[in-house]
């Protein structure tokens, strides 16, 4: 009897464990920058490397930008600039929305850091190799304070 109750409750731990597993997909590619002491410098460029082997999926390009409670503004603006395998070039202003117009935030509040999220593009990459994601303060200030960290997902 111990026997038959031990294989069951390995059975069901182990489907337990695949069902978990197929709850979500991972992502293709998902990395973060800081920045030094919670300030985004016009010399701070946040560079991501992206190898491809697949053109034919078409993949979801997120923005993660995570600030202090305390940051200042309700947007902020980035250059993107992506360098292709071949290395062509192209460069793409983006603005991060941060708050609405009544002060609150959008993005996620947890304690004193708000995560803000924007899908800034959905296509399939059109040759394989890596790609260079570099993103840079696109603002007027020298510095803006209170950015803990920029990332890039693609889905």
């Amino acid at each position: 009897m111990r026997k038959v109750v031990k294989r069951f409750s390995f059975i069901a731990a182990f489907a337990l464990m695949a069902f978990l597993q197929s709850c979500g997909e991972n992502p293709y590619f998902d990395e973060s920058y800081s920045f030094d002491d919670t300030s985004w410098d016009k010399g701070d460029t946040a560079v991501f490397k992206v190898e491809v082997e697949d053109t034919l999926t078409r993949r979801d390009f997120i923005l993660s930008l995570r600030t202090s409670k305390d940051y200042l503004y309700s947007n902020l603006w980035i250059y993107i600039m992506i360098t292709a395998p071949d290395g062509t070039t192209s460069k793409v202003a983006q603005k991060i929305p941060m708050a609405r117009p009544n002060g609150s935030w959008i993005g996620k509040v947890s304690g004193t850091i708000v995560e803000s999220n924007l899908r800034f593009d959905s296509k399939a990459f059109p040759i394989k190799g890596e790609y260079v994601f570099e993103m840079v303060n696109a603002t007027q200030q020298e510095s803006i304070t209170d950015v803990l960290d920029i990332g890039l997902r693609v889905e």
